[in-house]
């Protein structure tokens, strides 16, 4: 089988070019619009691709000769999307359309990834079947992708995340990692207690991802973390895995944020569907993630540590 990774270069797509590399039966294919700096985990074919470029990613798809596309490129700063809508658009939306025609022109499946925030968050936890309700620029974008997949592409699933983290070389930190090194500095930091959502280890989320499309699973599954809890409680649990000092993070409401863009609030997702039908892919909970990552921290020599009798900069 030869897999084809769109946004090669990001946490995501790094972690699912390893998952892939693990096994014998699948070839991988990386792309992505910035140079895929990924080369240590092996030796696979990289091609350039902007997704903005119907024809280049109709090139694209044909050279690589895909059996499954894995679509992980995207806009994803959320705040950066409610500044530039139409950027966002053209990425999320217009893009997505470009690989689906791609995908059903060369006759490959295709799993899209989405997002939590297709939801308002005043329900959560959210099954497949519940009703959308984006509240922001970003949110409409990716739920006008899954649109665009379902009507595009005859194979396709759409797998849902959120609150994602990990670490991988040569890939910008994420909201875990900055945390992590701000509290290993004495730095103390404000972290919201009103978002609840399903904090998502990435190298888990590839691995279900990459059952996905293995298996040729059809339609909308949510693929997140086991555990539901909101940031603060997170960001305190995560200090706790890393023998950091919880008492630097201070709560906030996302309301004293002032934020550009909208937030669901009472999210997370529901992976009851995922766990049914792939009952051999083991779904961490939020502990399991932090520890796991903790692990990878300490193998790279990369622990955070704070410095003897450190104390708060602030």
């Amino acid at each position: 089988m030869r897999l084809l990774v769109t946004g090669s270069n990001g946490l995501l797509g790094t972690k699912l070019l390893a998952a892939v590399l693990s096994r014998s039966d699948v070839q991988p294919v990386a792309a992505s619009r910035g140079p895929c700096a990924n080369a240590y985990l092996g030796d696979f074919p990289f091609l350039p691709l902007d997704v903005t470029d119907a024809a280049r990613v109709r090139a694209v798809v044909a050279e690589a000769a895909p059996d499954v596309v894995v679509h992980t490129a995207a806009m994803t700063d959320v705040d950066g999307c409610e500044r530039a809508p139409e950027a966002a658009r053209a990425i999320n939306v217009a893009g997505t359309a470009n690989v689906a025609d791609a995908c059903a022109q060369q006759g490959a499946r295709l799993v899209h990834l989405s997002t939590e925030y297709v939801f308002d968050g005043r329900a959560g936890p959210y099954g497949e079947d519940d009703p959308p309700n984006p509240l922001g620029v970003y949110a409409r974008t990716k739920l006008d992708s899954e649109r665009e997949v379902a009507a595009r592409c005859p194979r396709w699933a759409v797998a849902r995340t959120t609150v994602l983290y990990g670490y991988a070389p040569n890939v910008r930190p994420n909201f875990v990692l900055w945390l992590l090194d701000q509290l290993a500095r004495g730095r103390r930091v404000r972290v919201v207690a009103d978002q609840i959502g399903s904090p998502t280890l990435a190298d888990n989320l590839a691995e279900m991802v990459v059952a996905l499309a293995i298996a040729g699973a059809r339609g909308v599954y949510h693929t997140v973390g086991a555990s539901r809890l909101d940031r603060y409680a997170f960001a305190r649990l995560a200090a706790e895995v890393f023998g950091l000092d919880a008492d630097l993070i201070e709560p906030v409401t996302t309301a004293e944020l002032r934020q550009p863009a909208p937030r669901p609030l009472a999210a997370g997702l529901s992976v009851a569907r995922f766990q049914h039908d792939f009952p051999g892919v083991r779904v961490l909970t939020a502990r399991e993630g932090l520890e796991r990552l903790h692990a990878q921290l300490a193998a790279a020599g990369r622990l955070p540590t704070p410095p003897s009798g450190s104390t708060s900069d602030l």
